[in-house]
């Protein structure tokens, strides 16, 4: 019988270092997938100040009497 529980032992060692294994991929993954979408977020907010700089930028060079 000591044959079979260390044979099931073995098992749950080797089911348990997978499970880690895969929390540990998962978790690297699910990093670089969060970084990936805050550099996206980040250049679309870079974009909108950038347009809002470019639209001060033409209303500043219009004579004072357009603007009025």
């Amino acid at each position: 019988m000591s044959e079979w529980y260390e044979v099931a032992t073995w098992l749950v060692y080797a089911v348990a270092a997978v499970m880690m294994l895969t929390v540990v991929v998962a978790t690297i993954l699910a990093g670089l997938a969060l970084r990936l979408v805050a550099e996206f977020l980040l250049e679309l907010g870079n974009g909108r100040e950038d347009e809002a700089s470019q639209h001060a930028d033409e209303d500043s060079t219009t004579p004072l009497e357009q603007r009025i």
